[in-house]
């Protein structure tokens, strides 16, 4: 699982990663200010993030909450040492899935991180389909776009903007270079619905665009920087789509 510590007292935020890998997590990312977590978010899929309310600068944690429940669908926790009720109350404006105050314990670490994850499971859970009820439409593909439904409107993203597909439990996170759409639908179907000259399964839960690849060895590709896990089979199925010289 990876996770993004934005807290801009270095010293505190050091405190928080250490602790949390005593618990097991290993995969960190931390930004001290708004902009720096803008670049993580990204570039990385990040799976939780911990954010201090008053990060310095003109734009505060709460201020990157809004912009990660407009744009993601992951778990945040809001780390604060404030006790003035306008402060809890925008915070709490944004859904945070758990709060954790300063000076913190490893106790309170431990459970703060256990109940976002377990909020945003039980939120996220999607209510049983009927089974005379058709499935909620959310993406429709055509020759050589992708239409994503976003509040009413389904916006249309083009197939070549379409960098690699990532499977999150019942939903679909589609990377392009700008930003991250996520939408309720399976990979298999999705794979099913996209050019095979085009699009490639690596792994159970992800999607590549082949011409977005930039480099592959024995357990992953590569899309710029971003390591793409591909299975020793359909590594070399791949292979046989791709021009390759040795």
């Amino acid at each position: 699982m990876k996770i993004l510590i934005v807290e801009d007292e270095v010293v505190i935020a050091k405190h928080l990663q250490y602790t949390l890998k005593g618990f097991g997590y290993s995969n960190f990312f931390l930004a001290g200010d708004y902009h720096q977590a803008l670049e993580i978010l990204n570039k990385e899929v990040i799976h939780l993030a911990l954010l201090d309310i008053s990060l310095g600068g003109y734009k505060t944690g709460i201020d990157l909450a809004e912009y990660i429940r407009a744009r993601y669908n992951f778990p945040f926790i809001f780390l604060t040492s404030h006790e003035e009720l306008a402060i809890v109350n925008a915070a709490l404006n944004t859904s945070p899935n758990a709060f954790l105050n300063k000076p913190f314990k490893n106790v309170s670490v431990y459970t703060a991180v256990s109940l976002a994850m377990k909020n945003y499971k039980e939120n996220s859970t999607p209510a049983p389909v009927e089974q005379d009820q058709p499935a909620k439409e959310e993406s429709i593909v055509i020759q050589d776009a992708l239409f994503i439904k976003e509040k009413n409107i389904f916006s249309k993203i083009f197939l070549d903007q379409i960098l690699f597909i990532r499977s999150d439990d019942n939903y679909l996170e589609l990377h392009t270079p700008d930003r991250k759409y996520t939408i309720r639908e399976t990979l298999k179907n999705m794979i099913s619905q996209l050019p095979d000259n085009q699009f490639f399964r690596t792994h159970k839960s992800y999607i590549v665009n082949l011409n977005a690849i930039t480099g592959i060895n024995h357990i992953h590709l590569m899309i710029n920087d971003i390591e793409i896990p591909i299975t020793a089979d359909n590594r070399s199925e791949l292979f046989k789509k791709l021009n390759t010289f040795t």
